[in-house]
């Protein structure tokens, strides 16, 4: 796992990033019934607390020190944290019967993380691959040629994460999983202009304040959201994706 990617944007990540849809989490309940889940690479604690409205044995593992240390403090005794990457979460074998990876599993070394969800879950136990995917509207693709022009390793909308050929639908139906369920539901974020900037500087690609584009990049943002916005907002439209699977 890239573990020091949003080492400085804790704190932006945590207040900015969009949530996740309820009906998300009731499909899941309803899907699995699971009473103890993992989630993996659990950032800042988004994912996890909305695993709470539905599951009662939440275990939240993430190796990063700055996501961990906000999500100790908004989560601390309400669910277990573990220091621990997605490859090796430390977690007992058929300990689990869920597993999620929320905007995680493009980062993840793909086979070892696939051979350590197989050793911690419980037979029959599942793994969902959860991700809140921009939909390309003109706002949208104004802020991606902002992104192109600032931010290296941003291209034609997509981030190096190494894993540059990835289709994650094709990848996960039918190289990943052996059987797989997907559920799909918009996800529409109304956004001040604030919001919107902070959204996109916690991206891993994203200039940090102390590098010399980060000036005329939050300018240029700025001047794409005034050219959207109505009344102080814009709607930056997310699709909320999850493919459940076995294995």
């Amino acid at each position: 796992m890239n573990e020091e990617k949003f080492t400085g944007k804790a704190q932006l990540y945590a207040a900015y990033r969009p949530s996740y849809p309820a009906a998300l989490l009731d499909w899941l309940y309803q899907e699995t019934g699971a009473r103890y889940v993992a989630d993996i690479g659990a950032g800042t604690g988004i994912f996890t607390q909305c695993l709470l409205r539905q599951f009662p044995f939440v275990t939240a593992v993430e190796p990063n020190a700055d996501m961990r240390a906000v999500l100790a403090e908004a989560l601390s005794g309400k669910v277990k944290i573990v220091d621990a990457p997605a490859e090796a979460t430390t977690l007992a074998s058929a300990s689990v019967e869920l597993v999620t990876a929320a905007q995680a599993f493009h980062w993840f070394d793909k086979p070892r993380f696939k051979a350590e969800c197989q050793r911690i879950l419980k037979p029959e136990g599942k793994l969902a691959v959860i991700w809140n995917e921009r939909v390309q509207t003109p706002f949208a693709e104004a802020r991606n040629r902002v992104c192109m022009e600032y931010c290296g390793k941003y291209h034609s909308g997509h981030v190096d994460t190494g894993y540059a050929d990835f289709d994650g639908d094709t990848f996960l139906r039918q190289e990943y999983f052996r059987h797989t369920d997907y559920f799909a539901v918009e996800n529409p974020v109304s956004m001040t202009k604030e919001h919107f900037i902070g959204d996109t500087l916690s991206r891993s690609y994203a200039p940090k304040e102390q590098e010399e584009t980060y000036s005329p990049f939050v300018a240029r943002l700025g001047q794409v959201f005034d050219e959207f916005s109505r009344d102080g907002r814009v709607t930056l439209l997310y699709r909320t994706t999850c493919y459940l699977g076995n294995f």
